[in-house]
């Protein structure tokens, strides 16, 4: 697994799926609650939503030697060597698990990298 080293970009996709989900629980919480609870719940919602967004998100990772990997976050200058338990691929997504429990699960959308990028993820979590 030599030059496994991969660049993540934003993820239109995810931000759409997360906006549907925000209309879809909206919609469910305007029939069932009055217009007070709602205005409530989509301030919390809304809270939620930013404080899910200011977590740190991963710029670039890399490939080192059996389950270790480095990894650069966008908020910080220095790189974390981190060790994989596990990687699932689901398709549009991958979703890297850590050995360490202070590390949050991490998920990486398919339009994060390109094409050629993409398919040596899937090519590393088979291999995995």
């Amino acid at each position: 697994m030599a030059n496994r080293r991969f660049e993540l970009q934003y993820s239109r996709f995810a931000l759409l799926l997360q906006l549907l989900v925000f209309i879809g629980i909206s919609c469910v919480l305007y029939v069932s609650l009055t217009l007070g609870l709602w205005l409530l719940s989509l301030l919390l919602l809304s809270v939620t939503w930013w404080l899910f967004q200011q977590q740190p998100k991963i710029q670039r990772f890399e490939y080192l030697s059996g389950t270790d990997w480095s990894f650069a976050l966008h908020s910080s200058a220095n790189i974390q060597r981190r060790s994989i338990a596990g990687m699932l691929d689901h398709h549009c997504y991958v979703v890297l698990y850590f050995t360490e429990r202070q590390h949050v699960p991490c998920v990486i959308w398919w339009d994060q990298l390109s094409t050629a990028q993409w398919q040596q993820l899937k090519l590393c979590v088979k291999l995995h």
